[in-house]
Parts: structure tokens; C-alpha cells; sequence
């Protein structure tokens, strides 16, 4: 989940003020995946050193709500690298299921657990504790330790049963658009 800019680009000259003053200002810590191979993807969400912009990855910045962005931004990079949120990410698709792009407006509609409602910690301590640690692809999640511990920080936050989750966990890594294999192939 902790990852770093690949690379640096200027803009062009005719670009520059634009940038400067319209895409600049949106750069974000946490960047998510605006596109998804579901066969392939191992995180949907990012945590950088520093802010930056992206283009299969756009920045994400919390509202003025939220009294510590910091932490909010590595909570919510947890929450959406877990098994509920891959469930909110392949609801989302539309043409596409195999590999999908997703909107702004759909990106937004994302649910993340609210900082005022519930508390974050498991959440916080999760991200502190695998923010480095490999993640599987999503037709292997079933398999994937980092994402249940991920899946259990959830479960606490959402008040959820880690049960169902390891189940869902589970049905998605079986789903043919996830596992590339036809329904009923599961071997």
C-alpha cells in the first residue's frame, strides 16, 4: 500500500500555468486507481511519501471535515485495499467488467468509514503494520494473509463478522471476471 512516484514530468510550456494552478493543487498522499484489471490488481489504493497526481491513479483529498487528513488518508488506503471495498470497486463497473475505468462521479460514490462516526485505529494500526507488506492479486485473495488482517481491521471498525468477510473474500476470488475462469471452472 506505501508506494512511490515512478517517475517525474514536467508540463509543457503552453500547459504550465494549468497545471500549476488547476492540477497541482488537487495532489494528494493517497492516490486510487481510476482503472482496474480485477485479474491482476493487488491495490487499489496507494499511500505516497509526498503528494503527487497520477494517471492510472488519481489523488484523493478528504473533505474539511476530516480533523487529521494524515491519518484519515492511511485509514481510508487501508479500507479500500480490503475485501469490502473490492465489493464497492466491482459494483461499480459498468462496460467493461474485465478492465475497468471508472468515473470521478463513480470514485466518489465509494463509501469510506466517516472519522466522525466510528474510530479508525484498527484501521490506522492495520496501515502502520502491512502498509509494506505484499499483497495478492484479487483471484487470489482468498490466500492473501495481508488482506484478511486488512479484512479483520475492517470488520472492527464496520462492526461486521469476520466470517461473512473471509466468505466474500472468497466468492470474489471465484467470480469469472475476477478469476478469468468461466462460472463453475473453479479448480
Amino acid at each position: 500500500m506505501r508506494s512511490f512516484s515512478d517517475y517525474a514530468t514536467s508540463p509543457k510550456e503552453s500547459k504550465y500555468e494549468y497545471a500549476t494552478n488547476v492540477l497541482w493543487p488537487k495532489a494528494s498522499t493517497m492516490l486510487i486507481a481510476c482503472k482496474i484489471n480485477p485479474q491482476a490488481i493487488r491495490v487499489a489504493a496507494i499511500q505516497l511519501e509526498r503528494p503527487a497526481l497520477g494517471q492510472s491513479f488519481i489523488p484523493v483529498t478528504p473533505l474539511d471535515v476530516v480533523s487529521d487528513p494524515a491519518k484519515a488518508l492511511q485509514a481510508w488506503c487501508a479500507y479500500l485495499n480490503s475485501t469490502p471495498a473490492a465489493l464497492s470497486w466491482l459494483n461499480r463497473r459498468q462496460k467493461k467488467l474485465t478492465y475497468a475505468s471508472y468515473s470521478l462521479d463513480q470514485l466518489r460514490s465509494i463509501p469510506v468509514p466517516n472519522p466522525k462516526s466510528v474510530d479508525l485505529r484498527p484501521l490506522l494500526d492495520a496501515f502502520q503494520e502491512l502498509g509494506e507488506a505484499e499483497m495478492l492479486p484479487w483471484p487470489k485473495m482468498h490466500k492473501c494473509a495481508v488482506r484478511a488482517e486488512l479484512d479483520d481491521a475492517v470488520a472492527k471498525v464496520l462492526d461486521l463478522d469476520t466470517a461473512e468477510v473471509k466468505e466474500w473474500r472468497e466468492r470474489i476470488a471465484k467470480e469469472p471476471t475476477v478469476s478469468g475462469k468461466a462460472a463453475g471452472d473453479m479448480t
